[in-house]
């Protein structure tokens, strides 16, 4: 029996990886595209093959206590926020050519979801978070995420060709596909702008020890 999607969303949280060592998109368990955590924020992008043979993708989200370690048991249970049909399969390097048509980065799927965010008083209720899933290039072994808001910069490893964004109300990010050299990282696309003006811009500071690709 498959094991519970939210289950294996909170376990990625726990441990901070993504992509799932043993199950494959063409096998018979999910993946864990991408994880983004973010000041006790958690969100996991998963992606499988129904039974109709279709892949579809499936995002979760949580809440970590910032007083506690980093082990699954510290992240609650993970809600479904969204999910539907790729009508690809990312793995596919045709069909990935096809789509990226020459960039290094293309947006797939975007969706917005009320979430807790713990930026605003519990009475004041949840903000909208938006969310764009990117397809990646071969080339690319990271993204350079850059908030131009709360000017902030990190650079997430690409373990899976699909990558998850998470933009909080008022960010403005500047996304660029990067490789790894003996020199550090070289850019080898264009940016993309990401733009989520609903609500007024917090102060955030420093994305927090649990950032996916922070050491």
């Amino acid at each position: 029996m498959r094991q519970p999607l939210a289950k294996i969303a909170r376990e990625a949280l726990g441990c901070g990886t993504t992509g799932a060592t043993a199950n494959t998109c063409h096998g018979a368990g999910p993946v864990v595209a991408d994880v983004w955590t973010e000041n006790g924020l958690g969100f996991v992008l998963l992606v499988h093959r129904r039974d109709d043979g279709h892949f579809a993708e499936e995002l979760f989200y949580s809440l970590h206590d910032p007083s506690e370690g980093a082990g699954t048991a510290d992240w609650a249970d993970c809600d479904h926020l969204s999910g539907g049909l790729l009508g690809v399969d990312p793995q596919d390097p045709q069909a990935r050519a096809e789509i990226l048509a020459g960039r290094d980065m293309a947006i797939v799927t975007e969706s917005e979801s009320l979430v807790h965010t713990r930026r605003l008083p519990e009475d004041d209720g949840d903000e909208l978070v938006r969310t764009v899933q990117l397809l990646i290039a071969p080339g690319a072994t990271a993204l350079e995420v850059e908030n131009l808001t709360r000017h902030t910069r990190h650079c997430r490893p690409v373990q899976f060709p699909l990558a998850l964004i998470v933009l909080l109300p008022g960010d403005r990010l500047r996304v660029r596909a990067v490789t790894t050299t003996e020199a550090g990282h070289e850019t080898v696309s264009d940016h993309i702008e990401l733009l989520h003006p609903s609500g007024p811009a917090l102060g955030g500071g420093d994305p927090g020890p649990f950032l996916t690709g922070a050491g």
